[in-house]
């Protein structure tokens, strides 16, 4: 901090809290600005901390002040709330923030890059259309339902069911609520046509981008585990190794430490990236669930053993976590992963 002024910045959509706190710890404003103004203080203001909390559009916030030469810090929510003195306002929110930015051994987000937060927000769209047909799909079954028409399980199924349902000789469902039930179907077909399209422009946009190739060579990582892990990971200089970027996905034992005496728990599963996660479990069950009899690779033969000793819910973790470590291993170093063939 010596020689730099803090900026601590409280954001929202039309109006940011912004503190300035000088390099000997004296507060110089503490004012509310419009993001146009926000940019031209960043424009001008000398090489400075510029601290925020991770919340929405923090990521472009932090990209546009490196630009100006701006150390930027992003701290999570929680651990700026231990400062936070008196009431919750957002001069009160700054000031908490600039306190947090300069505290020894506080740990900070890593800022995104655009590629990065591209990926992520195709995949949150992703998601969000996913589950929206999801719950069109449960919606339109429980409307038949209520008048005893049952559908068999997948979209085969429900698609069928309706397509008997909507027909002119079908009286199973009164005619007054064929043509509410027609609305729904055209809407869920037009949502699962609306899914397959971002599916396709998000694989297209995770097959352009080099890292992203590289990714897809690990066993249990597809488009999706690619994407998530290139958008957390990044080129992987944010952590000092891979058990920190596991750490940070949420894929190592939690500690518990007390005279001398450690004890490992299971994963934290508030914590960390759960969508990642997710992603990486699920792929991990495929890889182990298609494991061959015979081993042709050492990771094979671990996994195998792992099976064997541990199950395979905690097998799944620790391929999760070994894909993690490696993942940062390649983005980091830039090199080209390579199953270690077993030796005849």
């Amino acid at each position: 901090m010596k020689n730099r002024n803090v900026l601590a910045l409280d954001l929202a959509k039309t109006v940011i809290q912004i503190c300035k706190i000088s390099n000997d710890g004296e507060l110089i404003y503490n004012k509310a600005v419009s993001p146009n103004k926000l940019r031209q203080i960043l424009a001008k203001e000398k090489e400075s901390i510029v601290a925020m909390e991770g919340c929405g559009s923090c990521h472009y916030w932090s990209r546009l002040s490196e630009q100006y030469g701006h150390d930027t810090r992003v701290i999570a929510p929680k651990k700026v709330k231990a400062f936070l003195q008196g009431h919750k306002t957002d001069a009160n929110d700054a000031v908490a923030i600039a306190i947090a930015a300069t505290q020894f051994g506080m740990k900070f987000s890593q800022i995104k890059s655009e590629e990065q937060q591209t990926l992520q927000t195709l995949e949150v769209s992703r998601k969000l259309i996913s589950n929206e047909l999801t719950s069109l799909g449960n919606h339109i079954r429980a409307y038949m339902y209520e008048y005893g028409i049952t559908s068999s399980k997948g979209k085969k199924g429900l698609r069928e069911c309706v397509t008997d349902v909507l027909d002119t000789e079908d009286k199973r469902l009164p005619i007054c609520l064929k043509g509410t039930l027609n609305m729904l179907w055209q809407r869920y077909k037009q949502t699962a046509e609306q899914l397959k399209m971002a599916e396709k422009e998000k694989a297209a946009l995770v097959k352009q981008l080099e890292p992203c190739k590289r990714l897809l060579d690990l066993e249990s990582v597809g488009v999706v585990s690619a994407a998530l892990l290139y958008a957390s990971i990044g080129n992987g200089k944010s952590f000092k190794n891979g058990r920190d970027a596991s750490v940070y996905v949420g894929v190592t034992p939690k500690q518990y430490s007390s005279g001398g005496k450690t004890y490992l728990m299971g994963i934290d599963k508030r914590g960390g990236d759960k969508a990642l996660r997710a992603a990486l479990f699920q792929g991990a069950f495929s890889v182990i669930h298609k494991l061959p009899e015979k081993p042709r690779t050492t990771k094979q033969a671990w996994l195998i053993k792992l099976v064997a000793r541990v199950g395979v819910k905690r097998a799944c973790i620790a391929l999760a976590n070994k894909t993690v470590r490696t993942a940062w291993a390649l983005l980091s170093k830039e090199q080209v992963y390579k199953a270690t063939p077993i030796a005849i």
